[in-house]
């Protein structure tokens, strides 16, 4: 067999563009609600990369870019025919990178991929999924049993939609997320949600109201499409969360189940979300609500 030979990406950035068309292909067959791309070549990163080629031909590529203390993959940052090769490829460009921390965006249906890395000591961190839109068996019980209701949110609802933000940064914050992030104080966070109702990117945003509290909150977000994850026609559920002492009244079902709604009504096919798979909450809940995995965020720090 030929020895396998290392390259500038932008010395053979037409057959990378090859290995991502065949990627991409087979990621379509699982999970069709992904964007349809005509053009691969656009979307070969024009970042510091490397190719693997055995005989002359490239077998895989890799290619990131540091931010800050992380050297990140994005979703069209890799491919391969011969996934082994992007553990030569990550060994070369880890030292030219020169960080501890690496983050790479893989597709969820790829095993190959998913094992490559694997076996150079990355877990999972961060999941992205989408479904699609279709009516959602009816989850009344909320509004029903225990007389729920939701509303358009107002400016009237800033501390407590602070205060839901606050639960989300302090959950990731704990066990067994332990983030390393910050917890901003109740000023930051009402300071960065206090322009909410300006922004035309979130066109809904929507509180539960129970007992004559607001115990829960929806919103959804206006993703841009044109890279390799958000379809046509698609809204983003940015942000779903309730008090703990309502949890397993049905306040996030019916929030959920409301925000599809609208999204269908108003003519969008597909609805992408993300959450972090060490959030217990989060990585149980949604796949439950029937959103699938279309990336996986695999991370590795170096001690």
């Amino acid at each position: 067999m030929p020895s396998l030979e290392i390259h500038p990406l932008s010395d053979l950035r037409g057959q990378a563009a090859r290995l991502l068309a065949e990627r991409y292909a087979a990621q379509r067959l699982v999970e069709p609600l992904l964007p349809e791309i005509v053009d691969f070549h656009a979307h070969v990163p024009d970042e510091e990369g490397l190719v693997a080629t055995r005989g002359g031909d490239a077998v895989a590529y890799l290619a990131g870019t540091v931010d800050g203390e992380t050297a990140r993959v994005d979703f069209a940052g890799c491919a391969a025919s011969e996934p082994e090769a992007l553990r030569d490829l990550f060994a070369v460009l880890a030292v030219r990178w020169d960080v501890s921390r690496f983050a790479v965006a893989v597709p969820a249906s790829s095993g190959e991929l998913i094992d490559a890395f694997f076996r150079l000591a990355f877990g999972c961190q961060f999941v992205w999924a989408v479904r699609d839109t279709s009516p959602w068996p009816s989850t009344t019980v909320a509004i029903e049993r225990h007389g729920a209701s939701i509303r358009p949110s107002t400016p009237d609802d800033l501390d407590d939609v602070a205060g839901f933000d606050e639960i989300l940064w302090t959950h990731q914050a704990g066990s067994p997320s332990f983030s390393g992030l910050h917890v901003p104080s109740t000023d930051e966070l009402r300071e960065e949600w206090s322009n909410l109702w300006d922004e035309e990117e979130f066109p809904v945003h929507v509180v539960a109201e129970l007992e004559g509290r607001v115990v829960g909150h929806a919103l959804l977000y206006l993703r841009p499409v044109g890279d390799l994850r958000v379809p046509a026609h698609n809204i983003d559920l940015a942000h779903v969360a309730t008090l703990a002492d309502v949890r397993g009244k049905g306040i996030g079902l019916a929030l959920t189940a409301h925000v599809l709604e609208w999204a269908r009504e108003h003519g969008y096919r597909s609805m992408t979300t993300d959450w972090r798979m060490v959030n217990l909450l989060s990585s149980r809940y949604w796949p439950r609500r029937g959103f699938r995995p279309q990336y996986l965020r695999l991370y590795r720090a170096v001690p």
